[in-house]
């Protein structure tokens, strides 16, 4: 038992270590605006079967006040419900809204990526602007990201979060993704940015054409955001920068339940498990909170029947939740969000255990359907 106190140890130093990195890169820089021009833009989003969400993705993008060129770009995913539809009858109401499909990107690329690929192809300006069709944007959206469009700049990280809602599982989500995002704010200011969401991000054409698209990671299930940003940071000595002024935010779906909670995680544990090819500290960072949670677990249930151990458990337990509050903390200032202690504590022990969870099970993650559709 021992080594698993020793593991344990090394392990929350390490993770430990990795916060306060992420705590101090939220500290000492801020993407500051550059840009009054009115730069053209290409809006695009790939659309699978989203009949739903669609009248209401189709009000926000209409309500956007950007004064400059701008064109939506609404890529149909091979839907099979009335997504075509829709977005035919409004490109015939307003001709900034262009209807694309997606067999019409590069064959060798498989669903969103592919949709992607033919809405880039099809758009006619430099910057490319990116959300997804479940995503609610304010009205000052575009013309906010837009600011930071500066010709040395390259790719822009957007702030993407979750409404907090009225049940455990969106509340934990709500939480989760804001940890998500400071951490990716803290990496990008640092000058080494590991994340970003593809449901608020813009970059350059030029820099999608100067690095083949997504030819070099069309094997992947994943990787149209954090897989790409990652090669974009190897090609470029450009910057690249995470914006989150309150405008430029988005505001994605909740999960309601465990079930699709988990499901979206496992989705996204597609570009983990690769992730070594690309950017080996951020892999290692993945490894480190995994395994970190994984000992703390295993603690847990041995402290139940030894108190030697239920004290170790104890004092390893304080240090992981005083430095994760201080990540919170960092987060609900940078972010301008409302302190909610028993939120955070719920997260901090809960998270432990989701963890070590989605991270067992991610090799089914390949298995898992997708709006009416297998990912194999």
């Amino acid at each position: 038992m021992i080594y698993i106190i020793i593991l344990s140890s090394i392990c929350i130093f390490l993770y430990s270590s990795m916060l306060i990195w992420f705590i101090v890169g939220n500290l000492i820089n801020k993407a500051s605006i550059t840009n009054s021009r009115l730069e053209p833009i290409s809006v695009i989003i790939a659309i699978r079967n989203g009949e739903k969400s669609l009248p209401k993705l189709i009000h926000n993008l209409k309500s956007q006040d950007y004064k400059g060129p701008i064109e939506f770009i609404l890529v149909d995913d091979d839907s099979d419900d009335a997504t075509r539809e829709i977005i035919t009858q409004q490109s015939s109401l307003d001709n900034r809204f262009i209807l694309e499909f997606s067999n019409n990107g590069d064959p060798n690329l498989k669903y969103k990526k592919r949709a992607l690929d033919a809405g880039i192809k099809r758009a006619k300006n430099e910057w490319l602007l990116f959300t997804d069709v479940d995503c609610q944007l304010s009205p000052d959206w575009v013309s906010e990201m837009a600011k930071f469009f500066d010709s040395k700049i390259q790719y822009i990280i957007g702030f993407s979060g979750v409404d907090r809602g009225n049940n455990l599982v969106t509340k934990f989500q709500s939480l989760d993704f804001l940890m998500l995002m400071i951490a990716a704010r803290g990496t990008a200011n640092w000058g080494t940015p590991w994340a970003s969401s593809g449901q608020n991000q813009a970059y350059r054409k030029s820099l999608y054409n100067s690095i083949g698209g997504f030819s070099k990671i069309s094997k992947y299930l994943q990787g149209d955001d954090s897989l790409f940003l990652q090669l974009s940071r190897k090609s470029s000595t450009s910057k690249i920068v995470f914006v989150d002024s309150f405008k430029s935010r988005t505001r994605a779906r909740q999960e309601k339940n465990i079930k699709s909670l988990f499901k979206q995680r496992l989705r996204w544990a597609g570009d983990a498990k690769i992730m070594w090819k690309f950017n080996p500290m951020f892999f290692l960072s993945m490894i480190t909170t995994y395994f970190h949670a994984l000992l703390l677990s295993i603690m847990l249930l041995i402290g139940i029947f030894n108190n030697y151990f239920f004290s170790i458990i104890f004092y390893l337990l304080i240090i992981h939740i005083f430095i994760e509050f201080i990540l919170y903390i960092t987060a609900t200032v940078c972010f301008n969000k409302r302190i909610r202690i028993v939120d955070f504590i719920i997260w901090s022990i809960f998270h432990i255990f989701f963890v070590v969870i989605v991270g067992s099970t991610s090799l089914l993650y390949n298995k898992l359907s997708w709006r009416g559709r297998l990912n194999y």
